[in-house]
């Protein structure tokens, strides 16, 4: 399966930066493979019409979705 955080030398890029990718066990890996708007390619959300996704639990408005996006700028 693709992980959209695992970088190529398998380490990972996303919560867990650094580490070895753990796949299944990543509650970000689990929330992207769940959404009906995210396409894995490209990392692209067709709900925002945007590149990135947020999760689901981010992305219930325009507004919480900008929101979580400029967190993760942020970090």
């Amino acid at each position: 399966m693709k992980c959209r955080f695992r970088a190529k030398d398998n380490l990972c890029a996303g919560k867990y930066r650094g580490f070895a990718c753990i796949e299944k066990q990543c509650a970000y890996f689990a929330e992207s493979q769940k959404c009906e708007y995210h396409e894995m390619t490209g990392d692209y959300c067709r709900k925002y019409c945007r590149f990135g996704c947020v999760g689901k639990g981010s992305c219930g408005s325009l507004v919480d979705y900008l929101e979580a996006v400029a967190g993760e700028a942020d970090s």
